[in-house]
């Protein structure tokens, strides 16, 4: 009912300033209902070492009073969504494991909520360690961290006077367990497992004539304990290591003498090939691809006095055949230019007459494509388009178009008296579109109109931008960062540019963190 008068009252009332108070009171009353809506979202994982999560239970207090149970499955994952304005108490427990407790205080500013009630999720890692005799565990009997917002970070952060007060107990409690954990192992039946494993791999490296993995892991099995047999079947298998690298070594040698043999009959082959393409293009005057080909060949047989003897008499025909190339091309280049540079001022005569056509203004155009006619370039192009403006001029049409610019342009005259500048403005311009005879005129009576209407939003901008800098200025007195954020930006939304609102702006958010997704392994 509320929301149907003040949009009633903005159909009454023809006034700007009763406008904008019934839109702002829209604006608060849509921003309470948003607010009473807003949560913190927590979320993270429980990690056991070893083992899956399966069974871990974690109890949700609120203000003093167990609300929720909830049961993890084998990722251990959680989500959470706690209404702002309350105490809560996380507890992540197993049966047979430490019992980890987290405390959270959502009470945010109503100014906060207000205007910025965003907050970004909170993510919690949890590890969760085997219950053991002996070590002190009463550490864990109080919460291991406590979360609640931080009005001057406007965000919600972690306790950290809190958090180092019982960090060092924390961790020293956490590696006394490990450490009680470690000597309960079964290291003796542990090491007997590995030697067996290693023994059983290196004999079966062996079988298969792995000479240097079965070494490895015959190795590696009397690092984990002495034994006499093992020790014998390493030597074994470094005597036929020896024999196989001595048979690879002569086979190696073979290899290579065969492959020098097919190298230099490879040699050959190729020079004769690049010998007798060089003389092809030498032939053929490509002198450049001649002189390539010599120097490969060269590079295949270095002693050779053929390829040498050839470059050198293709290096001097090149010369002269580029001194004759370069004597044609400047003749023609020269000739070239002269119809260019002809072309060129013809271009530009041709296209200035063909843009006063289309902007309609005859008179010009057709003084233009006489000058380019007179160029005798052989284009009839010129003569055609004169004789198609001579008939525009004299046609019936253009007269009527011309009545009707005059028309135009004395209603903009008539508006433009009764300080009406929009209208005069769209006559003006209704008048340009009909001829642009007079563009140069009206244009600048159309710069003046633009100047008044801009003097008169300078004003109007002035005044809003004034309204929210009072109220950001207000609050930044007050320390109330996150308001005074609000009207700031408010402001260079008015004025995009403006200096001191950049400025305070600026200064307003070194009070201010970022808010940004954290994550907190405990």
């Amino acid at each position: 009912m509320g929301l149907f008068l003040c949009a009633y009252a903005l159909i009454l009332y023809d006034n700007v300033h009763v406008m904008r108070r019934v839109l702002l009171l829209l604006l608060v009353l849509s921003g309470s209902l948003l607010a009473t809506a807003q949560s913190l979202v927590i979320n993270g994982y429980v990690v056991i070492e070893e083992s899956g999560t399966e069974g871990t239970k974690l109890t949700i207090s609120r203000n003093g009073e167990h609300t929720e149970e909830r049961h993890l499955d084998k990722r251990g994952k959680f989500d959470l969504k706690l209404a702002l304005g309350a105490d809560y108490a996380l507890s992540f427990e197993r049966s047979g494991y430490i019992t980890k407790n987290v405390t959270i205080n959502t009470e945010v500013p109503e100014e906060v909520v207000e205007t910025n009630p965003d907050f970004p999720p909170v993510r919690l890692i949890i590890n969760l360690l085997p219950f053991i005799e002996g070590p002190d565990l009463t550490i864990f009997e109080q919460p291991i961290a406590i979360l609640n917002y931080n009005y001057e970070l406007d965000d919600f952060t972690f306790d950290k006077e809190y958090e180092s007060s019982i960090r060092e107990q924390v961790n020293r409690a956490e590696q006394d367990v490990r450490t009680a954990l470690t000597r309960q192992s079964a290291d003796e039946r542990a090491r007997e497992k590995l030697f067996a494993e290693l023994a059983a791999k290196g004999q079966s490296s062996f079988g298969q004539k792995r000479w240097e993995e079965a070494i490895g892991f015959w190795t590696e099995a009397l690092q984990v304990k002495p034994d006499k047999e093992v020790e014998q079947r390493i030597e074994m298998a470094r005597k036929e290591l020896e024999l196989e690298r001595e048979n690879l070594r002569l086979a190696e040698l073979r290899k290579q003498e065969a492959e020098q043999q097919k190298a230099e009959a490879d040699r050959t082959a190729r020079y004769t090939q690049l010998i007798t393409a060089a003389d092809g293009f030498f032939n053929a005057r490509s002198y450049q691809e001649a002189i390539q080909n010599y120097r490969q060949a060269l590079e295949v047989k270095p002693g050779e006095g053929y390829p040498r003897e050839r470059i050198i008499k293709a290096e001097e025909a090149m010369v002269l055949q580029k001194q004759q190339q370069e004597l044609a091309a400047e003749k023609e280049r020269l000739a070239a230019k002269q119809k260019a540079e002809l072309m060129v001022r013809y271009n530009r005569i041709i296209e200035k007459a063909d843009a006063g056509v289309k902007a309609e203004q005859y008179t010009v155009a057709r003084t233009l494509f006489q000058e380019a006619d007179q160029l005798n370039t052989g284009e009839s192009y010129p003569q055609e388009r004169i004789k198609a403006i001579d008939n525009i001029l004299n046609s019936t049409k253009y007269q009527q178009k011309l009545a009707e610019f005059k028309k135009q342009k004395e209603i903009a005259e008539q508006e433009m008296s009764g300080k009406n500048y929009a209208a005069a403005k769209f006559y003006f311009q209704k008048a340009m579109g009909i001829l642009p005879i007079e563009n140069e005129e009206i244009g600048k009576r159309i710069e003046e109109i633009d100047r008044l209407i801009a003097a008169e939003q300078t004003a109007l901008i002035e005044k809003q931008y004034k309204e929210q800098i009072e109220k950001a200025d207000k609050a930044w007195k007050e320390k109330a960062y996150a308001v005074a954020r609000f009207y700031y930006q408010k402001a260079l939304e008015v004025k995009p540019k403006d200096d001191y609102a950049s400025k305070q702006l600026a200064e307003v958010e070194k009070h201010i963190s970022d808010r940004s997704e954290k994550t907190v392994e405990l």
